[in-house]
């Protein structure tokens, strides 16, 4: 295992949440992977990062069902922490959605808020518990019992301008703007991520998507479909089997017409990933190379 790949990998995943978009034995093969990799031992990990990662092993038992070991693991960081760590209040709140509601979680986050932190006074903390204040209120409002999306909207924005460089912060308000249809806004969201986040190759295939989908509404707009090609070859520079960033890779160099050689290894790539990777990227990237005709 490379010890600084696989830490800027799972770095990258945890700062985009992106495990919470994989399938049951994806995340179990990256809890595997993630284990694995902190029993190596990583000297060059930091103490934040470490914790970063802990906290993606709870978030990734949370997701498996695996309630125990998530307790555990709480339970470790709370002995290690103490209680009034800003990550333990989420994850203690994240505990009692699974073992009472979303509500009570709510009413737990908005009582710290209320009494205890404010931005001034401790701006991190106050930071970390409103971005699950946030996330609890969406999935409410999906739910239909919270009719307040657009105040929901106006509190991310004004928590992104307190806390600009939060990627994480930039991620889902890009990622609300783009369900919205809102390319633009979004475009620029998905590019503070990667000023930030140098190294995040999933934030770069995101940035080429939105573009492209400029381009679409352009007229195919050759400017933008080579930016968003450009975007798409750094998100696969970063990661060599990353699918998203090979499609479109392959899809800008085809609008483009005359990227023979990009298309060509575009084509190659996902062809390889469709042998070599996980059972949903080998579906994916057998639909790709259908749909886009690309043997």
């Amino acid at each position: 295992m490379d010890l600084q790949n696989a830490r800027e990998r799972f770095l990258t995943i945890m700062s985009t949440k992106l495990y919470t978009a994989l399938e049951p034995a994806e995340l179990n093969e990256l809890y595997e992977e993630l284990m694995l990799y902190m029993k190596r031992g990583d000297v060059y990990l930091s103490e934040p990062q470490n914790l970063s990662l802990m906290e993606m092993l709870f978030y990734l038992n949370v997701y498996m069902s695996s309630d125990v070991n998530a307790q555990v693991i709480y339970n470790s960081l709370r002995d290690r922490l103490g209680e009034r760590s800003p990550k333990l209040y989420v994850m203690n709140a994240t505990l009692m959605q699974i073992n009472e509601n979303d509500l009570v979680a709510l009413k737990y986050l908005e009582k710290l808020i209320n009494e205890e932190y404010e931005f001034d006074s401790d701006p991190a903390t106050y930071g970390i518990i409103m971005k699950k204040i946030l996330s609890i209120k969406f999935e409410l409002s999906k739910a239909g019992k919270l009719n307040k999306e657009n105040d929901i909207l106006k509190e991310l924005i004004d928590l992104v301008e307190k806390l600009p460089l939060d990627p994480e912060l930039w991620w889902y308000l890009g990622e609300t703007y783009f369900k919205d249809g809102q390319l633009d806004e979004a475009k620029y969201c998905f590019e503070e991520v990667v000023l930030i986040m140098p190294f995040n190759y999933v934030g770069f295939a995101k940035v080429a998507e939105v573009t492209y989908y400029k381009a679409l509404q352009n007229k195919n707009n050759e400017v933008l479909l080579d930016e968003s090609l450009k975007n798409a070859l750094r998100s696969v520079e970063l990661s060599g089997l990353y699918l998203k960033g090979w499609s479109f890779v392959a899809v800008t160099a085809k609008a483009l017409g005359n990227k023979h050689e990009v298309l060509s290894l575009a084509t190659k790539k996902i062809q390889e990933i469709e042998t070599v990777s996980n059972s949903r990227d080998k579906v994916a990237a057998g639909l790709i190379i259908k749909d886009m005709e690309l043997v």
